[in-house]
């Protein structure tokens, strides 16, 4: 698992963003420090290679990205991982974050 695989936009974020960064009311975005460890928490690539965990909604949530270069966000349960589709957010992580992150309704 390695965030170099992620797409530019998120790669300087992750750059700037030492420790973990809460926006808007629900998000928090793990930091460069915290990213390795909670994906292994998690066990992200065990349930859903190929993706990675960049934060949480606090309610249960891992937001993720895929670690094909793209640009999208997606959220998806931490209990679903890997048993359902995770669901998309934002076409674009850089967008996403200027708009503060906003989340759709459950």
């Amino acid at each position: 698992m390695t965030a170099r695989k992620t797409s530019p936009e998120y790669q300087a974020f992750l750059e700037q963003a030492e420790g973990d960064r809460s926006v808007g009311d629900y998000v928090l975005l793990y930091g460069r420090h915290a990213l390795a460890e909670r994906n292994a928490t998690y066990e992200v690539q065990k349930y859903l290679p190929g993706w990675i965990a960049i934060g949480d909604d606090g309610g249960g949530s891992a937001i993720l990205m895929r670690l094909d270069g793209s640009h999208q966000v997606y959220k998806c349960g931490h209990g679903a991982l890997g048993s359902v589709d995770p669901e998309l957010v934002a076409e674009s992580f850089a967008t996403w974050l200027s708009d503060c992150c906003p989340l759709p309704e459950d």
